[in-house]
This record gives C-alpha cells, sequence and structure tokens, in this order.
C-alpha cells in the first residue's frame, strides 16, 4: 500500500536539527543539510499538521495564522509572509488534504475496477477515517464552516464532490461492462447515494465520534453494497 502524504508528514524528527537529514552514507553517519526547497516544504507540512490540530479543537474560525505559526514552531509572520492571508493558507491546507486522500484512495483501488474497486474505496475511507481522524475532522471543519458563503474553499469542495461522484460512475460503467454488477444499476443515483454515505457518516463521527463504531457501521455498508450491485 503506499505511504499517505499524513502518514508522511506525521514521522517525528528523530533528535535531528531541523535543517538536517540523514545522508545514506551508513557507515560515516553523516547528516547533510537541507535545500531551500526542502526547508520550505518542511515547515509547510510542519504548519499545515498545527494547523490540523488547532482547527480540530477550536475551528477554523477561531484558529489564527499567528496561533499556527506559533505551534509549528515558528515565528508568528510566516504563514502570512509565505501565503499572504488566513483564506490562501485554508485554501493550500486543503489542496494538500485532497492530494493525501487521493494518494490513500489510488493506492487501495489502483488495478482494480468495478465492484472491487467500489469495495476497496470504502476500505480506504474507513482506514483514512480511522488512521488520520486529526486531518479528517479539521479539513471537514474547514468545509463545513465555508458552506455559508461564496469563497474558494466551497468552489473546491463542490469540485471534490463532482470528482468523486465521477469516480463512482466510472466504477459502476466498468463493473455493468466486466459483469460485476447489475446492469440496472442507476449510476447517477448510486453515486449520489455513497456520496451521502460518506459525508454523513463523516458529519456524524465529527458530532459524536463515541456515538459510532465504525468497523462495525463499514462492514455493514460493504455488505449493503455487495447485495446492491453484485451481479
Amino acid at each position: 500500500m503506499a505511504r499517505s502524504r499524513l502518514e508522511f508528514a506525521a514521522v517525528p524528527d528523530g533528535g535531528r536539527k531541523s535543517g538536517e537529514v540523514d545522508s545514506g552514507d551508513s557507515s560515516g553517519g553523516k547528516r547533510r543539510r537541507l535545500t531551500q526547497a526542502e526547508r520550505t516544504a518542511l515547515s509547510d507540512t510542519r504548519m499545515f499538521n498545527a494547523a490540523m490540530m488547532l482547527i480540530s479543537e477550536h475551528g477554523a474560525n477561531r484558529t489564527t495564522l499567528k496561533d499556527i505559526c506559533e505551534q509549528a514552531g515558528y515565528s508568528r509572520g510566516l504563514a502570512n509572509y509565505r501565503f499572504g492571508s488566513k483564506e490562501v493558507f485554508l485554501q493550500e491546507l486543503l489542496r494538500h488534504f485532497n492530494r493525501a486522500w487521493v494518494d490513500q484512495l489510488r493506492s487501495y483501488t489502483d488495478g482494480r475496477s468495478g465492484l472491487d474497486a467500489f469495495i476497496h474505496a470504502i476500505n480506504a475511507l474507513e482506514h483514512f477515517l480511522c488512521e488520520y481522524h486529526r486531518y479528517m475532522r479539521g479539513g471537514y471543519i474547514i468545509w463545513y464552516e465555508s458552506i455559508g458563503g461564496d469563497n474558494e474553499v466551497r468552489r473546491q469542495l463542490k469540485r471534490n464532490h463532482e470528482a468523486y461522484r465521477r469516480d463512482v460512475k466510472l466504477w459502476l460503467k466498468q463493473g455493468v461492462e466486466e459483469g460485476s454488477v447489475v446492469a440496472s444499476v442507476d449510476a447517477d443515483n448510486f453515486a449520489t447515494f455513497y456520496c451521502s454515505f460518506v459525508f454523513g457518516t463523516i458529519y456524524q463521527w465529527l458530532v459524536n465520534p463515541e456515538a459510532i463504531d465504525l468497523p462495525s457501521f463499514f462492514e455493514y455498508v460493504r455488505g449493503m453494497v455487495r447485495d446492491q450491485l453484485a451481479a
């Protein structure tokens, strides 16, 4: 399984100085200095991680760029200097989050098609929700708080929803063609149903995570999908 961008971002430094990495020379144990691009990527990742932690605790509206920089261990003005505004920072944070989710999804579904791909997409969501719950919680808090206005975060969320529905319809089309999915499936409505399952589950989990037994629920959904779709 491919490693998630978020898993990579969460790996601890192991005592290294923030500007050094292992050189790969096991005999000398030397460390090389990070390039400027690597230092920028590292500081961005740390600020993104800090932002998700703060947003998951306090919400996006109450989290400031100053708070994020201090939590990440940088000077107060770094995020504003690099991104220009909180809105742009949040947009880039969500792109980072969505790229990580796409990486995770593809690691489960690449080389698969039809009903098999659909079931593994459900597995990917369950793993992502359980293992990267802070990122999932923070990301969806930002998205839900954006719904009240016309803004780029909301437009980005709209594009994501459209992409998710396209994926589902593609898997269903493949399944019908290869004989793993019933030919009578209503692909448009089933894609909407699947996205309702995804976002409805996450919404309920955000409100009251203790109320949902995720492994049991996801197993139930997999069984229901097989019952509805299997040819």
